[in-house]
């Protein structure tokens, strides 16, 4: 991972940052000794929805953060709440792994994710570009199609209120050539998520948390019954932790880092397009995620761009790289943007679990981290995050978390499967040529 920086506050070359409508916050400042019924690391999604909620169920609430609120994975994202698991991942799949009773619950939050956050949106006035015009995920080769078709229809079958559309459906809807066939959730759209973030953070701080930027957890420790935190060179309290750090979750916990396997993916952004370039590409403004390893999903922002992105090839030069697999990518969809420039590329990490189902881990007495969303963050992340708080304010018993809950649990050959992401690049790309996707 040389050479990029595993946080930057700055956010360097992100989009969001430059067309957020949301203003970086007022950062509380911090106190020695500052006491707090609950603290949280990190401030993006999940942390910020715990932060929040938390405050508003009448927890004296401290979150922390190392860079800046959302300067993270939550705000380097496509902006995508996709009302769906992972992938060909089906609900049957999570209730098998889970058991049915919490596979069901989670795939009810999932199917229900943008519902619950496009709501919250509105609700807190959180100004974030929000359109919830609905998510497709269409299939590509005829192997991609039959996956989508079963994924459809399990989640018919668990009563998910979607559409199957066939492709001339999604000839006009999407105005990319070669997809086959697929299905469509209303619930899902799109946002500035860094945008998002500051939102949720000025309520936050609105509702009585404390939210702290630049002020990174050195050090953890038991202290009685409580728990001693330094953060930017102070102490402070706390009767409950919540680690929240996800994709860029460090050594700050012994053994944390190794929950998860972080994925190091790149965005792109094309200039604003012209009328002529824009006739055609997804007019009515949905969003779509097919299922190509080597990334196939496409978006609008509000000021006329079309997103790219795929995992970051860590041999190279990997910005030049993914500059000419975004091209390649828009030729393949989108012929006529051929010579479109693109204006912005970013890169950051996501976190992923092996059954891309994330983990509630109990890291000690009264700790506590959640992690491995799998690029599901922007819906899934927030929805967990209220029902962390909850049971966090005790209004939720450990059970009724609709999740895998357990002691430290390490990825399995974590360091291999580490490495092996960042040159997975070229396997990817061949099997989407061969149609083995």
């Amino acid at each position: 991972m040389t050479g990029f920086p595993r946080c930057d506050a700055e956010l360097d070359g992100v989009i969001w940052a430059r067309t957020s409508k949301e203003a970086p916050i007022a950062s509380t400042p911090l106190a020695e000794g500052a006491s707090y019924d609950l603290a949280v690391v990190g401030g993006g999604f999940l942390g910020l929805n715990i932060a929040l909620h938390g405050a508003r169920m009448g927890l004296k609430t401290g979150l922390f953060e190392g860079g800046t609120v959302g300067s993270g994975a939550s705000g380097r994202n496509g902006g995508i709440a996709a009302p769906h698991f992972p992938g060909a991942l089906r609900p049957s799949d999570v209730a098998a792994g889970l058991g049915r009773r919490k596979g069901e619950a989670l795939a009810e939050m999932v199917t229900t994710g943008g519902r619950f956050i496009f709501d919250q949106i509105r609700e807190l006035g959180i100004q974030c570009d929000a359109e919830q015009n609905g998510w497709i995920q269409p299939g590509h080769s005829p192997k991609a199609l039959g996956k989508v078709r079963a994924v459809h229809d399990d989640w018919k079958s668990f009563g998910a209120e979607i559409e199957w559309v066939d492709a001339d459906y999604l000839r006009h809807e999407l105005g990319a050539a070669g997809y086959l066939g697929g299905w469509r959730h209303p619930m899902g759209g799109t946002l500035n998520p860094l945008a998002n973030c500051r939102g949720l953070a000025r309520v936050a701080q609105a509702a009585g948390a404390a939210i702290h930027e630049r002020a990174p957890v050195t050090a953890i420790a038991r202290a009685g019954d409580g728990i001693t935190l330094t953060a930017g060179g102070m102490r402070c309290r706390a009767r409950k932790l919540f680690l929240a750090t996800n994709g860029y979750t460090d050594g700050l916990w012994p053994g944390l880092a190794g929950t998860v396997i972080p994925l190091r993916l790149f965005q792109t952004f094309t200039e604003p397009l012209a009328e002529d370039q824009r006739n055609g590409i997804l007019p009515s403004r949905q969003c779509f995620t097919d299922l190509r390893k080597s990334g196939g999903f496409c978006r609008w922002d509000s000021e006329g761009r079309i997103m790219s992105g795929c995992v970051h090839f860590a041999l190279g030069n990997g910005h030049a790289r993914g500059v000419r697999h975004t091209r390649m990518r828009l030729m393949e969809l989108y012929p006529q943007l051929a010579d479109a420039k693109l204006e912005f590329y970013w890169e950051g990490y996501c976190a992923l679990r092996p059954d891309f189902i994330p983990r509630f881990q109990i890291l000690d007495k009264d700790i506590y981290s959640l992690v491995g969303f799998s690029t599901r963050a922007v819906s899934l992340a927030q929805t967990l995050g209220k029902v962390t708080a909850e049971f966090l304010a005790e209004r939720r018993a450990l059970d009724d978390i609709p999740l895998a809950v357990s002691a430290l649990d390490p990825v399995p050959r974590q360091a291999f499967r580490r490495m092996g992401t960042r040159v997975i690049y070229p396997y990817f790309r061949t099997l989407d040529r061969l149609g083995l996707t």
